[in-house]
């Protein structure tokens, strides 16, 4: 019988968790819960084997024994994330216990517990704080808790908004992407509950075209806590290049709790979006008010026992709805006016007007535009903890979004829908008093379709100016895209402690199953290089895609296997962790190919060792960390998929490049019949390096931290990182003419006729990563909570795209560094200050401070660009201008740094047992204080003259003033 793919990974799903309860599970990943582990000792310090530790959860009643070893040391493994009691006790001795000891996620909290000679009956209760500081963690990392998740102001309600309160993560200015100390977005981790949450295609999180347009995929009210590791040395993390975030969410307790919330803002309570420097420098008034602003997110939580100390359920719903208006802009002026042009064209064709509908001319001939996006957003969640036994607990959760985007202008994604499934069943088995197991599986479906509503609309290309501003008007040439994937991971880890030895084993199972329709191109993108060239209707150059247009014209299958090792040595104040991962990726092979060398993907092999070590000295209250390690970050399949869809054999023919006259050349506004190339046209092809290998990383961190007493601590942490490998695209159809005089590379036609560009993914790319984080923290105890740190840091690369999968981004193929400088993610400093006080009469108030210099960019010469590159297609990064005589390097400048104050007030009301009703007003970026970045236009100087426009910033990066009301009612 065949099965189809949904019943397939169902059965597997099945036939896994039902080897899991036979064999009493298989394999811990304790990456979602936490250790608490310490010594047993007399009153004069000698170690007490035999002695039974019970560790209990305060809320579920779930309690875990252990028994101390010969060196008084015992190790509660697997625990849930939440609040403790740790109880000792031996026949002859006084029961000792520490009651409110919280567990975070992935933390190893350190407890120790003296025994007493028995004299009386009654438990001794340690009524000292539980230690701040994790004195046998090696890497750096940072925890936002559930104090944190509920009372600081966040405008989008997404719980990835957090970890960018931490040291040297940030969003990728493109994408979206988190980006983590040093490495790109694709190579970031992000593990929820224990599973993999990354697209294996995009290489974002899952769901990531939804979360790049507001929308969300894990609903923050069903986040318990997360960790986020900038440098983490365990070798059970694997699938990016060291640096991840890890999320748990919640269950239910033994008390029936919930909570519903509502949260809304509106065109009354934002400020207008403000005109810029640029517009000020041509006397416009580029403000615009935000009518039709509208959001509101809403939704409830509930959770509670089937069975006290037995079984548990948690059950939640999110719904976000939002009216976003939005500016755009044509910025050529005078005789390069992209407005007068297209209006001038539509006298005797009059489709062309529609490609500037919406937009209001200016007096200098610019243009500006207000639109609105339009986004629903539902998210379902679900999970159920069972305890079987005394020795097994197994969870079932599962989370399912649904989200629509749709946009009044038409020149980007103005359709967009993303569904997405996860179902994930674990258990964790404890084997006698020293071993733990746990099994994992995930099925995970994610379903997108993005499209453009200019789609059956008399111009459906793609039209560039290459001249003035640069200005693009009309569908994106790579619309439509349809895709489908789908995820099984299979996790199983075993942990044991052998004396002073904390050994742990696993392997990580994944395969990926890819569908897409691509076909881009197939409408056509148009460049003109000057104003008569687009009244005559002649293009310089036209993108032009022929072959399959149905869906799938990618179909393919990836699969991934690790095994790691890894031991953890405690003696006394020093901890020693040291282990090696292996991980091996089978990509598709036998494809069709007009390239011999296309006819395959390479599959990877890769070995990654790591060593860290935590020193703890006062009596616990001081200590220093540090390790260093190999990572591999896993490639998204998307930089594969153009093998497939452009591989210079029917059906799946490829792109053409051609101009006005050329063969295969249709002119703009005639349809193209892509399914019928004419005879003797010449494809663009792409394919992978068959020395491509993953991108590598070698991270290593050295800190310190101090527990300064009532609950604050201080540390500094220092990083780096260096990566290699890092995926770049290179034409090898290209020939190369020289160096100009100022020592910029020149290209002069191609070197074989038969085909166009050969767009090749190589891996040459390199990185390199410097911080240093100064900060202080107080845990909240009494009324107030308080983090502070600043970072010096240093990012540069030779390359900083986050997975192109159509532009050259190798300038010099002979000279690899030649773009050696600041990555795009540079951010040099970086203050951030949070903090929560909560006030007499129940009123409470919390805010977020963040300074950042601003990100870098190139001075560029596209008069240069037309020169030398003209000849092989227009596919080539920009040219780096000329001042003073010598080139410019790369991202030399900068823009405006940035500064926002977030800030709630609010206050709860009291109602019996148990029920709290929180309002608050919450408002985003209080000051108003706006900063703007530097378009194309005005760092373009064209043929070495230099504009009176140079360096003004032309486009908003920050949000105006925006303020919230919500409320909060919880039992």
């Amino acid at each position: 019988m065949q099965l189809t793919r949904p019943r397939a990974r169902l059965l597997a799903i099945l036939l896994a968790t039902t080897c899991a309860f036979l064999i009493g599970g298989a394999g811990l990943a304790q990456t979602i819960t936490g250790t608490v582990q310490g010594y047993i000792s007399d009153v004069e310090g000698g170690a007490i084997p035999g002695a039974t530790v019970t560790v209990t959860n305060q809320d579920t009643g779930i309690a875990r024994a252990v028994i101390s070893d010969a060196n008084g040391f015992y190790s509660a493994k697997a625990l849930q994330v939440g609040t403790y009691t740790v109880n000792a006790e031996l026949s002859g001795m006084q029961t000792t216990q520490q009651a409110d000891v919280s567990v975070l996620v992935g933390q190893i909290k350190d407890v120790n517990l003296t025994l007493e000679i028995e004299s009386t009956s009654e438990v001794i209760t340690v009524t000292s704080e539980a230690p701040i500081i994790e004195v046998s963690r090696s890497g750096a990392a940072n925890y936002i808790d559930e104090v944190a998740i509920e009372s600081l102001p966040t405008v989008g309600r997404d719980f990835t908004d957090f970890a960018i309160l931490t040291p040297g993560v940030q969003r990728d200015r493109s994408r979206g992407f988190l980006t983590m100390a040093g490495q790109r977005g694709m190579y970031s981790g992000l593990s929820v509950d224990g599973a993999d949450n990354k697209s294996t295609f995009f290489g974002y999180g899952r769901g990531g075209e939804a979360t790049e347009n507001d929308g969300l995929i894990v609903a923050q009210d069903t986040v318990r806590q997360f960790q986020v590791i900038t440098n983490g040395f365990s070798a059970e993390y694997g699938r990016h290049g060291g640096a991840f975030v890890n999320v748990v969410t919640k269950s239910g307790t033994n008390e029936v709790r919930g909570s519903a919330f509502a949260f809304f803002r509106d065109d009354s309570m934002a400020e207008d979006l403000p005109s810029s420097p640029l517009d000020d420098h041509f006397g416009n008034d580029g403000s615009r008010p935000v009518d039709e602003f509208d959001t509101q997110n809403y939704g409830f939580s509930i959770g509670g026992p089937f069975k006290r100390d037995r079984t548990h359920y948690y059950f939640g719903i999110d719904q976000r709805d939002q009216d976003i208006p939005f500016t755009r802009s044509l910025r050529s002026t005078g005789d390069f006016s992209t407005y007068d042009l297209i209006m001038q064209r539509a006298q005797n064709e009059p489709a062309f007007a529609a490609l500037v509908d919406g937009f209001d001319r200016n007096p200098d001939g610019s243009a500006t535009g207000l639109f609105l996006r339009s986004v629903s957003n539902q998210i379902l969640f679900g999970k159920l903890d069972h305890q079987i036994s005394d020795a097994n607990l197994i969870t079932l959760r599962a989370n399912l979004t649904d989200f629509e985007r749709e946009s009044s202008y038409l020149d980007e994604e103005s359709l967009k829908t993303e569904d997405t499934l996860s179902f994930i069943a674990s258990m964790t088995s404890v084997i006698g008093s020293r071993g733990v197991n746990e099994f994992r599986i995930q099925s995970a479906d994610d379903n997108l379709d993005r499209l453009s509503l200019r789609v059956g609309t008399p111009i459906e290309a793609q039209v560039r100016f290459r001249f003035g501003s640069r200005d693009s008007v009309g569908k994106f040439d790579f619309l439509p895209i349809f895709v489908e994937e789908s995820q099984l991971q299979i996790k199983n880890d075993f942990s044991y402690l052998f004396g002073a030895h904390d050994m742990k084993f696993g392997v990580d199972y994944s395969k990926d199953d890819l569908a897409q329709l691509f076909a881009g191109s197939r409408d056509g993108r148009y460049d003109f290089q000057s104003p008569e060239d687009f009244l005559n209707n002649n293009a310089s150059n036209a993108r032009i895609w022929f072959g399959d247009s149905t869906y799938p014209n990618y179909d393919e299958t990836q699969a991934a296997l690790a095994f790691y090792g890894q031991d953890s040595l405690k003696r006394d104040n020093l901890t020693l962790s040291y282990g090696l991962r292996y991980t091996s990726t089978d990509n598709p092979d036998g494809l069709d190919h007009i390239e011999p060398d296309g006819r395959q993907i390479p599959d990877t092999e890769n070995l990654a060792p790591r060593f860290g070590f935590a020193m703890a000295s006062d009596e616990g209250r001081s200590v220093l960390r540090g390790g260093v390690g190999f990572f591999f970050g896993r490639t998204p399949t998307l930089l594969f998929a153009n093998q497939v869809q452009a591989n210079g054999v029917p059906p799946n023919y490829g792109r053409i490049n051609v101009r006005a006259g050329e063969n295969g050349y249709v002119p703009l506004g005639t349809p193209i019949d892509n399914e019928n190339p004419p005879p003797g046209i010449t494809p663009a092809i792409s394919y992978v390096d068959p020395a491509f290998d993953d991108a590598q990383t070698i991270r290593a961190s050295l800190g310190w931290e101090r527990e300064l007493g009532s609950g604050w601590s201080a540390g500094v942490d220092a990083v780096y990182a260096e990566a290699t490998g890092l995926q770049r695209n290179t034409d090898w159809n290209r020939q190369f003419g020289g160096y100009d005089e100022y020592g910029r590379p020149m290209w002069d036609g191609r070197v074989r006729d038969d085909v166009a560009e050969i767009l090749v993914r190589q891996s040459r790319g390199e990185s390199e990563y410097q911080a240093i984080t100064i900060k202080a923290n107080r845990r909240f105890t009494g009324r107030y909570q308080f983090g502070a740190h600043y970072t010096w840091g240093k990012d540069r690369d030779t390359d900083s795209n986050e997975r192109s999968a159509t532009g050259v981004t190798i300038s010099d193929t002979g000279n690899l560094d030649y773009d050696w400088g600041l990555s795009d993610r540079d951010i040099e400093h970086r203050l951030v200050v949070t903090g929560m006080i909560q006030l007499p009469l129940d009123f409470q108030i919390s805010g977020i401070l963040n300074y950042q210099s601003g990100y870098p960019y190139t001075l560029v010469d596209s008069g240069v660009d037309f020169a030398y590159c003209s000849s092989v297609g227009w596919n080539c990064p920009d040219y780096r201008a000329v001042m003073g005589g010598l080139v410019v390097g790369r991202n030399t400048e900068r823009n405006e740094s940035i500064q926002t104050i977030d800030l709630r007030v609010g206050k709860f009301f009291r109602f019996g047992d148990g029920m709290r009703l929180d309002v608050f007003v919450e408002a985003f970026n209080l000051f108003d204080q706006n900063s703007f970045g530097v378009g194309f236009g005005q760092r373009n100087i064209r043929n070495e003259v230099v504009p009176d426009t140079l360096g003004i910033p032309s486009f908003l990066t920050t949000r105006p003033r925006q303020l919230q009301i919500g409320g909060r009612f919880s039992f």
